[in-house]
């Protein structure tokens, strides 16, 4: 998926809308046409560029009268992340994806990647609480690993800082003594 296309088209304020009614369910163009207060016309210009672009697809639904619905999703998970501090820029898309690497480093996430297997071969209730706990889990672990993200990048900009102090001070005592 290319950035640029992605970060432009999350630019747009009824794109982002158009989104986040998807996020909750899918839609038809005359739905959010009426949900969003704005012309069909305009809703599927950019309904159509989303879904070139990859983050929307489609699927017809048959109804009752008249000719087929179709509706508009979001294809899949797209993580993105921005990181913008003085002396650091970057933007990221991450597409999920288990690393076998991230797993070794983090044993109770390769746990429940082991236990997520195991499900495949439940049914029913069994399966779906089964799920539950692993989702719960794994919002659990989600919360350690965003706070020792936010350890690191603290960390990271504290020794940026002393860098700066440190040759700020080789500096001037270059310029003094030479």
């Amino acid at each position: 998926m290319n950035l640029e296309i992605l970060l432009n088209m999350l630019g747009n304020e009824t794109r982002r809308e158009i989104l986040q009614l998807l996020s909750e369910r899918p839609c038809y163009v005359s739905e959010l046409s009426q949900t969003l207060n704005i012309g069909q016309k305009a809703v599927i210009e950019h309904l159509e560029l989303m879904r070139q672009a990859g983050i929307l697809e489609t699927r017809l639904e048959k109804i009752d009268k008249g000719r087929p619905r179709k509706y508009y999703h979001i294809s899949e998970d797209i993580l993105i992340e921005v990181k913008i501090s003085p002396h650091h820029f970057y933007i990221e898309t991450l597409l999920p994806e288990i690393n076998e690497e991230v797993l070794t480093s983090f044993p109770k996430l390769a746990e429940v990647v082991h236990r997520l297997d195991e499900t495949s071969r439940m049914r029913g209730w069994e399966r779906v609480e089964r799920l539950r706990e692993l989702y719960h889990e794994l919002m659990k672990e989600h919360e350690k690993i965003n706070e020792a993200k936010r350890v690191v990048e603290y960390l990271q900009r504290e020794i940026r800082e002393e860098i700066k102090k440190e040759v700020a001070i080789e500096e001037l005592r270059e310029l003094l003594y030479y």
